[in-house]
C-alpha cells in the first residue's frame, strides 16, 4: 500500500510539474477506465503482436495457462473472458480476470513467469487485476495494461507472435508499454 501511494503521488507531482495543471486530471483516467471495461464477456487481442488472448486447453478450465493465439482461432475454442470487480484501491477498482470456463488468471511466481488460471476466490490477491491504460493510446477508447495487484510493477505480456505463453513482465517506467496492451472487444 505504501508503494502504491508513493507511486501515485510522484505521478501526480510528475503530472502537474509537466502540464502545470491541477490534479483534477487524474480522476478523469479511472473514469475512462471504467468506460472501457466490457460488462460481459469479451476478446482480448494484443496490440502488438494482433492474437487472440486463450486459454491453452482451449476452454479456460483450471490448472491450464493463458496464452496468444494468431487469429483465426477455431471456432470451437473459448477465446471470451470476462472482468469481475472484486475491490478498490485508491479510488480504482480491481478486478479478476476470468476464463469463459470460470477459473481466473493467477499471478503465482512472480517476474518472467507464466500465468495460469486456477479455480477463483474472490479472497486471493494473486488473482486481482488493476488496469492501467497504455500510453498513446486513444483516450476515448484505449488500450490496457492488465497489471498484477500484488506486483504492481508487473503486467500480462504477450511473449511473441503466434502460439505463445503469456507472462508477468516489468513494466519500465511504471507504465505498460504498447507489448503490454490489450484491447477489449465485446464478445
Amino acid at each position: 500500500m505504501l508503494r502504491r501511494t508513493a507511486r501515485r503521488l510522484l505521478t501526480a507531482v510528475a503530472v502537474t510539474a509537466l502540464s502545470g495543471t491541477a490534479l483534477a486530471a487524474v480522476p478523469a483516467a479511472a473514469d475512462s477506465t471504467d468506460r472501457a471495461v466490457p460488462a460481459g464477456e469479451f476478446t482480448a487481442v494484443s496490440q502488438v503482436t494482433g492474437n487472440y488472448m486463450i486459454p491453452d486447453d482451449t476452454v479456460g478450465n483450471a490448472g491450464t495457462y493463458i496464452q496468444v493465439y494468431p487469429n483465426p482461432a477455431p471456432a470451437k475454442w473459448k477465446t471470451t473472458w470476462r472482468f469481475d470487480r472484486v475491490a478498490t484501491s485508491d479510488g480504482r477498482p480491481v478486478y479478476q480476470l476470468q476464463s469463459s470456463a470460470g477459473a481466473c488468471a493467477t499471478n503465482e511466481n512472480g517476474e518472467n513467469s507464466i500465468v495460469y488460471l486456477r479455480a477463483c476466490s474472490t479472497r486471493n490477491k494473486d488473482q486481482w487485476w488493476l488496469l492501467d491504460p497504455v500510453r498513446g493510446t486513444d483516450p476515448q477508447d484505449p488500450d490496457f495494461g492488465i497489471v498484477s495487484y500484488r506486483d504492481e510493477d508487473l503486467a500480462l505480456t504477450a511473449r511473441g507472435e503466434g502460439d505463445a505463453y503469456i507472462d508477468l513482465k516489468r513494466m519500465w517506467g511504471g507504465h505498460p508499454s504498447q507489448r503490454q496492451g490489450w484491447h477489449f472487444y465485446r464478445a
